[in-house]
């Protein structure tokens, strides 16, 4: 094959990846429905959606009034279809790169556990009502990183390393800085930025995107910490036989 079908060749192999990756596809699909249904209804600024917000939505007060199950149920709903969109689009691309990779148990299992990471940094380092499966994004792509550290991450070009190291530091910082946490000090840089215009910032769950990336960057490091041997091999094709995998010769 020539170097000029080489892209074609891998853009098709990549779509392929995408079509077979299930579980990628199911909570996309979940999440995509949940926001139909906000919709379909008026909206999150209007019952009964609001309703909703209030009562799967993760906040402080929530938890500490017994919703407990909000540290995992906030990231069913979204702010609006760019947010949906956005995560949406996270979760196929970088979702189906993990099923290939690791199998579709390794991609549910990051997804939780970053649901459940970024849920409890925003508990406590962030501020307000969360909503959004990001954190589970954020795992995704941390774990990603983790798992191929040298490979180029298109269209950025830098390596799988210096992203996965570059995101949780900016993801840290913003959480910290962050004026409504009102850390001594460091929320006076914070009212620096937004007195810049760059307010906005601070509109996102950066401590949820920080909770997230970490359980995805510890899952991989747990995954990696594996060294396959001959005799984890021959255990492994032992354990195969004796289920029946293989038929008798």
């Amino acid at each position: 094959m020539t170097s000029a079908g080489a892209p074609f060749f891998d853009f098709r192999h990549h779509l392929h990846q995408l079509v077979r990756s299930r579980a990628s596809w199911a909570i996309a699909l979940l999440v995509a429905s949940v926001q139909a249904l906000v919709s379909l209804v008026g909206g999150h600024d209007f019952p009964p959606a609001r309703g909703w917000f209030e009562i799967l939505g993760l906040s402080q007060s929530g938890m500490l009034s017994g919703k407990v199950w909000q540290i995992a149920s906030y990231g069913l709903l979204h702010g609006g279809w760019w947010h949906l969109g956005i995560n949406a689009l996270f979760i196929l691309l970088f979702g189906s790169r993990i099923e290939h990779m690791a199998g579709h148990r390794m991609m549910l299992l990051a997804m939780l556990s970053g649901v459940l990471g970024g849920g409890l940094f925003h508990l406590l380092l962030g501020a307000g009502l969360l909503v959004g499966i990001s954190g589970g994004c954020m795992a995704l792509l941390l774990l990603l990183t983790t798992l191929s550290p040298e490979s180029r991450m298109m269209p950025l070009g830098v390596s799988g390393r210096s992203l996965g190291l570059g995101i949780l530091l900016a993801a840290g910082l913003l959480a910290l800085v962050d004026p409504s946490v009102r850390i001594p000090g460091l929320n006076d840089f914070g009212r620096w930025i937004e007195a810049q215009g760059m307010g906005a910032w601070f509109k996102m769950g950066h401590a949820c995107h920080l909770g997230g990336g970490l359980a995805g960057w510890l899952i991989g490091r747990w995954t990696l910490r594996q060294r396959v041997t001959l005799e984890s091999l021959r255990r492994n094709r032992l354990r195969r036989e004796a289920k029946g995998v293989y038929p008798e010769r």
